[in-house]
């Protein structure tokens, strides 16, 4: 996360976890969570509601989806529909259509990748195993432009209330993963050779396309 979010809000959930600890506070840094009804019934700046349960007309209702009260790691169901001309998933009802923060959490934490998957060629989590790459938004900062839609929100429900964005510029830095940098050039010819033919007898065509 590029991106740091100052909001005065107050979060009420029925029970704090760790995993909902987290995401919070990632998101929010100066959120205060509460399990309190009565402290959240006397805040006077934007409260959302963290539960399944309504609490007063004068809130931000967002229903959990559930992950973010579980401990294990297991398989989720991730189907995506559009919210705000982006993809969400873990559809919910409420005054926003899924679990920003479970949402949130699944991608930042890289749930995906704790669950058995096929490894790239290099022996790590291959991104085309990813929810991201399969609907297409690899290449978008998705949680910040999530919590930006959701700061707006709230702005339009509380626009009496503090609200800042930091607009810190997304960057995408490629990197290259060079194991041996000239491999072959630089090397004398008869040992290209012995290679090229060391390889075609071993059935490393690859090698043998690269070293033509």
């Amino acid at each position: 996360m590029e991106n740091e979010y100052t909001i005065g809000l107050l979060i009420y959930v029925s029970h704090i976890t760790p995993r909902l600890s987290y995401i919070v506070h990632t998101l929010f840094p100066t959120a205060i969570i509460t399990e309190s009804t009565e402290l959240f019934l006397a805040h006077t700046g934007v409260r959302v509601n963290y539960s399944k349960e309504k609490i007063c007309d004068d809130e931000l209702l967002l229903i959990p989806h559930g992950l973010l009260s579980e401990q294990d790691i297991h398989e989720q169901q991730i189907d995506c529909f559009e919210w705000e001309e982006m993809k969400v998933f873990f559809g919910t009802a409420g005054d926003v259509p899924f679990d920003i923060f479970s949402a949130s959490f699944y991608l930042l934490s890289r749930y995906e990748e704790y669950l058995p998957h096929e490894l790239d060629q290099y022996g790590r989590y291959a991104h085309t195993n990813s929810v991201a790459y399969k609907e297409g938004f690899l290449h978008l900062p998705l949680v910040n432009l999530w919590i930006e839609s959701f700061c707006l929100l709230v702005q339009k429900r509380y626009p009496h209330s503090p609200l800042t964005i930091d607009h810190s510029p997304f960057q995408f830095v490629p990197t290259y993963d060079i194991d041996i940098a000239y491999n072959y050039l630089y090397k004398p010819i008869w040992k290209n050779i012995l290679g090229f033919y060391r390889d075609l007898l071993q059935g490393r065509f690859a090698q043998v396309l690269e070293r033509g």
